[in-house]
C-alpha cells in the first residue's frame, strides 16, 4: 500500500494471526517463512508455534516502524487467488475470516487480494453477520446510465465504492472492458452480475442505444425474479419503455447523491 497505514492493535493483531496461521486451516511453517521474507518482515521467533510465531513477527515489525504497510502486504500475499487454485474453499473461508477481523480497520481484502476502504466497524454484528450473508454476487450495484448523466452517477459510485459496495461503474472498468465484446460483457453484468440495477432515467437515458441496451437485460432478469431488482433513480419525467409507472422510485430532484446511497445501503441490507 502506498501511504504508510497506522499501526493495527494488538487483539486485532492476534485474531487475524490465529486465521491465518490456524493449525488445520491456516498457513503452513514453510509457507509463513517464505511470505514473511517475501513481505521484508523479520522472523523473530521461528520456532514457535504458528500463529505466535506470526504475532511476534508483526508486532516487532510494528514496533520498529510504528506502520503496518508490510503487515498487510503478508496478508495480501498470502490471500493471492492462485495459491487457491485446488482449494477454492478454504480460500472463501480464509477470506470471509480475515475481512471479519480487517472491518475493525476500516479495510476489506477482494477476492483479487487487493484492499478497498470501507466503513470502520465497532461492534460484532456488522463483521459476523452482515459479512456472511454479503451478497455472493460480483457487484451490489450496477449503474446505466447516459453520458449526459455522468455527473451524478460518478457522485453516487464515489460514495457507494468509499462505503465498500461493490459497484459496476464504467470509469472503474477501463481494463476489463478494453477488448471485450462490449454487448455481451455488457448483456451479463445487467442481468447476472448485480444484486440491484440503479437506472439513472433521463431523456438522454431512453434515446441512447447503449442504455436501451442494459435496460433490456436488466430488464429480463427483473422479470425473471420474484423480488425487485431494478431501482429506478429519476432525473426528470421521461417514461422508459417496459417500466411500469406504478414501481417505486426515487426524484433526485426532491434528493440528493447523500440521500440515494443511504438508500442503496438499506436495499442491500433487506
Amino acid at each position: 500500500m502506498p501511504t504508510k497505514q497506522p499501526p493495527i492493535s494488538s487483539d486485532i493483531i492476534e485474531n487475524i494471526c490465529r486465521v491465518i496461521a490456524n493449525t488445520e486451516t491456516g498457513l503452513t511453517g514453510t509457507e509463513i517463512g517464505r511470505i514473511l521474507a517475501e513481505s521484508n518482515i523479520p522472523d523473530t521467533d521461528p520456532k514457535l508455534t504458528k500463529w505466535k510465531r506470526l504475532f511476534n513477527a508483526f508486532g516487532h515489525y510494528q514496533n520498529k516502524h510504528n506502520c503496518s504497510n508490510n503487515i498487510l502486504t503478508f496478508l495480501s500475499r498470502a490471500m493471492k487467488p492462485v495459491r487457491y487454485v485446488d482449494n477454492p474453499e478454504l480460500f472463501k473461508h480464509r477470506l470471509l475470516e480475515l475481512n471479519k477481523r480487517l472491518c475493525f480497520i476500516g479495510l476489506e481484502l477482494t477476492e483479487k487480494a487487493q484492499y478497498r476502504k470501507i466503513e470502520k466497524t465497532s461492534t460484532i454484528t456488522d463483521p459476523f453477520v452482515d459479512l456472511e450473508t454479503k451478497s455472493s454476487n460480483e457487484y451490489d450495484i450496477a449503474i446505466s446510465f447516459a453520458g449526459e448523466d455522468r455527473k451524478i452517477a460518478e457522485e453516487i459510485a464515489e460514495k457507494l465504492n468509499a462505503s465498500g459496495i461493490k459497484v459496476f461503474y464504467d470509469a472503474y472498468e477501463k481494463a476489463t472492458l478494453w477488448g471485450k465484446d462490449l454487448y455481451e460483457h455488457l448483456n451479463d453484468v445487467y442481468k447476472n452480475k448485480a444484486t440491484f440495477c440503479l437506472m439513472v432515467i433521463s431523456t438522454n437515458y431512453r434515446e441512447k442505444q447503449w442504455t436501451n441496451h442494459e435496460r433490456k437485460a436488466a430488464q429480463a432478469r427483473a422479470f425473471s425474479q420474484n423480488k425487485e431488482y431494478i431501482l429506478p433513480l429519476k432525473l426528470d419525467d421521461t417514461e422508459i419503455p417496459g417500466l411500469n409507472e406504478t414501481i417505486g422510485y426515487v426524484d433526485l430532484r426532491n434528493s440528493d447523491a447523500n440521500e440515494i446511497v443511504g438508500l442503496l445501503k438499506s436495499k442491500l441490507k433487506e
